[in-house]
Parts: C-alpha cells; structure tokens; sequence
C-alpha cells in the first residue's frame, strides 16, 4: 500500500500541532493581608491569564490564597489578578516550550523576577473615595461668597471712616449747585419760549 503525499502532509502538519500545543501548569499563591478594620476575602477575588492568542483562562484562589492554570501553552502571558479590595501588579510569564519552566516578573519592571511557584503581594488597599480636605479658613475667605462679604464689610465700616477734607466738600457742593440752576434753566429756556 502506498500513501498519497496529502495523506503524508496532513500526518506531519498534525503532528507538528500537537508538538506546538504543549501546555504546563502555573501555580502560585497570593499574599493577602489582613487588615486592623476589614479582613480581605478570597471569594472577591479573580486571576485572568491573557494568552498570546487573545484567548484567557480564569482561575480562583482557594481559602489559602494558592491559584494554578492546569494546561497554560508556551510563550508569554500576562497574569492579571482583579480584586475589589486590593490591588495587585500585572505580571509576565515566559512559559518555556522545551523545558517548561516559568519565568515570571512584573510588567512594569521586567528586571524584578518572581520566585518559581509564585508568590504575588498586593501593592495597596484599592481608594474609590477621594478623603475629604480638613477644614481650611482660607478657602472660605478666598471663595466667591467670602470676597463678597469682605467687600460689604469694608463698605459699611471702612468707607464712613474715610471723611472727606471740609474745604474739598464745600467746593464739591458749591460747584454742584453752580451746575445745576444753568442746566434747568436752559431746560426751561426753549420750550418757555415757544410758549410765550
């Protein structure tokens, strides 16, 4: 019996995919704090792993806070650990394909390895809420509604104080009344006229 050559080819070609489908498991553990006010609880917490593919496997940390992807391909992954109340570094993972070891380290700081089973700590408790500023006097004084108060103030009691010299204000009044008989009496002047 002789094989066609597409039999042969097709025989290789799945041959060589289930070479390069190789998959290795990645565990670790997460480290998770516990807190004067509140203790952390593992059930809100959730590890996604982002294939190179664009595919994702999702794994859940047990009560000890130990996680593993059974069947994780060669190459390199980002593991992403979503928690509401903490949160955790973005790591890499270089899943050998030959060997199978797990190199792994932080995304932001590639030069930072992680130890072999790998051991993830929180970096902060996540804030939603922005605290509110303690009180601050000069935030109100400096407010629309502060000037303008400060600007009513100084009209009722700074202004009176400020007297005009006498001898200024008989002249003010007496050029005041200078003009004010002349424009009644050119008011009164061309419609009188008319008049009489």
């Amino acid at each position: 019996m002789r094989a066609s050559p597409q039999c042969i080819l097709s025989f290789i070609a799945l041959l060589l995919n289930v070479v390069s489908v190789s998959s290795y498991p990645v565990g670790g553990r997460l480290r998770l704090p516990v807190f004067a006010d509140q203790n952390v609880k593992v059930s809100k917490i959730k590890l996604v792993l982002s294939l190179n593919g664009g595919y994702e496997l999702q794994a859940f940390p047990t009560v000890d806070g130990s996680f593993l992807f059974p069947e994780v391909p060669a190459g390199t992954h980002m593991l992403d650990v979503i928690s509401v109340d903490l949160l955790f570094p973005q790591v890499r993972l270089d899943v050998d394909g030959g060997t199978g070891n797990v190199a792994a380290a932080y995304a932001n700081n590639p030069m930072q390895g992680l130890p072999s089973p790998l051991i993830i700590r929180p970096l902060a408790r996540a804030e939603y809420f922005e605290r509110r500023p303690p009180f601050n006097l000069a935030s109100i004084v400096m407010s629309p509604y502060g000037l303008m108060i400060g600007f009513m103030v100084f009209a009722l009691f700074i202004m009176p104080m400020l007297k005009v010299d006498p001898e200024e204000y008989k002249e003010l009044m007496g050029t005041k009344q200078e003009v004010l008989p002349s424009a009644s009496s050119e008011s009164k002047g061309p419609s009188q006229q008319r008049l009489q």
